[in-house]
């Protein structure tokens, strides 16, 4: 009996044993859990921020690095506007880089490239002389200093009294090396943390390349990398119209900082400022490069990789035909020639617009402003953003607001004779001074009768022209259904072109002065653009469809050769309107605009009467006043071939001389049509 206890406790020894072994290896596995569970809780929360910093360090930066634009070019293919490479230097700072580290950095650089110093402030030499001379600025300061400690002053008060003491006298005692360190570290100290800065991209040699390149691993932060500047095959052709993209240095203008900022556009970002740049910014900016820096615990910059080597932008192509615009541009500057030779010394601006009259696309645009010498300047924006009174060339919109409103039908013929209203008021057409002569509504416009359209207009203002009669007084209503009918057809208001800049001309308020609601119908009351008397013309010439103008014509996606890629988006020119007119009205006008460049009596006969092609217009003859003496705008407004127009423009001169007879211009529209159909034939 005893022996078998024995043998069981010797089992149960064992038992214990083992199970004592079990546990112990379990507990050793329990505590190498707990210190692993709170050494992670000790991670994440005390050292959380910690780490979360460094992971940060490590981070996708989209970076600024000279992504070329995207070209335009016009409908023909031919690249108006390019990237022309230049040699870069830029610099990006680590995030705890110190200005001390930074200023060794620029004085090694100094070493290498030659700056230009003029861009250099005097506050910039007084920052510099403080960051190089220290206990001076210190000495300076002692009393300040005092103050500052004690309260007495705030840091505001120390700074200002600071700049104050350094003045000329420790300024100029900086020398050209230290000139041109102060060049290259002002610009290195421009940026953001880890944003690549330009340091010099202007007439960098090629031995400065290779000196810099060669001592990159000695320059943290110093790359050499290409920039680029926009080109113009075409020279001045069409330069204001393409517009500015800002350099490197200038960023976003500030001027234009909220709109690219809200677009997700970093501040040093180079973008377009003005007309065609600016328009298309957002296909012609291309896609920057994308980078992914990694530092240390210290902040600097310990590795960087490309992610995304980036894109250039798209390229833009104009409606434009530039072989047309610089015909263009040479029958404008050889009409300005004969004209002054003939007297308009004192002519001071020329415009033309060339369009498609059926789907808005702009073919030729082209200004000059004209000096007392006859020296010329490119005016080409100011064929819609400058406005002028344009007289009888838009008569045309006179009947057809005389037609809306049942003022006149279609074929009513009146009496042009000289009318004279109460008060002495006298009016008249040039064409007939003094005598009585009945015509129609064609003729009106054949003859350019003011006097059919002034009783045109006082039938709108329901009172018929009878001799002596008293003009209305109240002319406001009659004013908004005349301008309404000119508005139909583009006059007096936004084209729509896409482009900025565009003015609506000048709207004169219509009250109380029934003489200005007389001369609101012959052109002589509110002013219009060029442009705007070209989409009045197309108007007419697309059986009485206002098309929306253009200049852009379609986008094409970026590519790395010299051919164009395939097709990414089209612009066309969207119907905003149809004049409340019947097919007969409109086509009444036209004839009137057929007979007025085709008949012998027909203003614009000398010009247009023997075309390439079948052409029909308007004339007009606006009477202005320049430094107080009498000038006469005129303008021609035209289209061809008559039937199914292909090809609409308008021209317009300032301020030539008064006497008659007047001077014709209209060549220069003539020239236009004979080129265009000469060479569309050799086609």
């Amino acid at each position: 009996m005893l022996k078998r206890l024995k043998e069981k406790s010797n089992d149960e020894k064992i038992r214990n044993t083992m199970n004592k072994r079990i546990s112990f290896v379990f507990g050793v596995i329990v505590f190498i859990f707990a210190v692993i569970v709170l050494r992670l809780g000790y991670l994440q929360i005390a050292e959380g921020s910690h780490y979360e910093q460094l992971i940060k360090n490590s981070e996708n930066l989209t970076v600024n690095e000279a992504v070329p634009r995207g070209r335009i070019l016009d409908r023909n293919g031919k690249v108006l506007v390019d990237n022309a490479s230049k040699k870069a230097i830029t610099y990006a700072r680590g995030r705890k880089t110190s200005q001390s580290e930074v200023l060794k950095i620029a004085k090694d650089l100094s070493r290498l490239i030659e700056m230009d110093t003029d861009k250099i402030t005097d506050r910039d030499k007084q920052d510099y002389w403080i960051q190089i001379h220290p206990n001076k600025a210190e000495d300076l300061m002692k009393e300040e200093q005092a103050l500052l400690e004690d309260g007495s002053i705030s840091q505001d008060d120390y700074d200002e009294a600071l700049y104050k003491k350094i003045g000329a006298k420790q300024t100029d005692t900086l020398t050209d090396e230290d000139l041109q360190i102060l060049s290259i570290y002002r610009e290195m100290m421009s940026g953001s943390a880890l944003d690549p800065q330009m340091i010099k991209n202007e007439d960098v040699s090629d031995e400065e390349y290779a000196a810099v390149s060669q001592k990159l691993s000695e320059l943290p932060g110093v790359n050499t990398t290409m920039d680029w500047d926009r080109k113009y095959p075409y020279d001045d052709t069409l330069r204001g119209i393409f517009g500015d993209v800002s350099t490197s240095e200038e960023g976003i203008p500030k001027e234009l900082t909220e709109k690219y900022l809200s677009k997700g556009y970093s501040r040093n970002d180079r973008v377009g400022k003005s007309y065609l740049e600016y328009q298309y910014d957002d296909i012609l900016k291309g896609k920057k490069k994308e980078m992914k820096y990694t530092t240390d615990k210290s902040g600097d910059v310990i590795d960087s990789k490309v992610i995304n080597p980036g894109s250039r932008g798209d390229d833009l192509v104009l409606s434009i035909d530039i072989e047309l615009q610089k015909k263009t541009e040479e029958y404008l500057e050889k009409q300005i020639d004969k004209l002054r030779s003939e007297g308009a010394k004192d002519m001071d601006n020329a415009m033309i617009v060339v369009q498609n009259p059926n789907n808005g696309d702009i073919l030729a645009m082209a200004g000059k402003q004209i000096d007392k010498n006859g020296d010329l300047t490119d005016y080409d924006i100011g064929t819609f953003t400058s406005q002028y009174a344009v007289g009888s060339s838009i008569k045309g919109g006179t009947l057809l607001a005389g037609y809306q409103n049942d003022a006149i039908d279609v074929g009513d013929e009146m009496v042009d004779q000289p009318l004279e209203f109460a008060g002495g008021l006298k009016k008249s057409s040039y064409f007939n001074q003094d005598g009585k002569v009945t015509i129609d509504d064609k003729e009106a416009l054949m003859h350019s009768s003011n006097v059919y359209m002034f009783k045109t207009a006082l039938k709108i203002a329901g009172s018929a022209y009878t001799p002596n009669m008293t003009l209305p007084s109240d002319i406001s209503e009659a004013g908004q259904k005349l301008r309404k009918g000119l508005n139909q057809v583009g006059l007096g208001v936004k084209t729509g072109i896409d482009l900025p800049n565009e003015t609506s001309g000048q709207i004169e308020p219509l009250t109380d002065n029934p003489g200005n609601f007389l001369d609101l119908a012959i052109g002589q009351y509110d002013t219009y653009t060029p442009l705007q008397l070209s989409q009045y013309v197309s108007t007419i010439a697309n059986d009485g469809y206002r098309v929306q103008p253009h200049i852009g014509l379609e986008v094409r996606d970026a590519t790395n050769k010299d051919t164009l890629g395939p097709v990414k988006e089209k612009f066309k020119g969207d119907v905003l309107n149809k004049v409340n007119n019947t097919e007969e009205e409109v086509n009444q006008v036209q004839e009137g605009f057929e007979m007025a460049f085709n008949e012998e009596e027909g203003t614009g006969y000398e010009s247009f009467n023997d075309t390439e092609v079948p052409s029909a217009g308007k004339t007009g003859t606006a009477e202005v006043f320049q430094d107080g003496d009498p000038k006469v705008n005129a303008t021609y407004v035209g289209y061809a071939p008559i039937e199914n127009p292909q090809l609409a423009f308008s021209i317009v001169y300032t301020n030539q001389p008064v006497p008659e007879p007047w001077l014709n211009g209209g060549d220069l529209g003539k020239d236009v049509i004979n080129y265009y159909f000469k060479e569309k034939d050799k086609d």
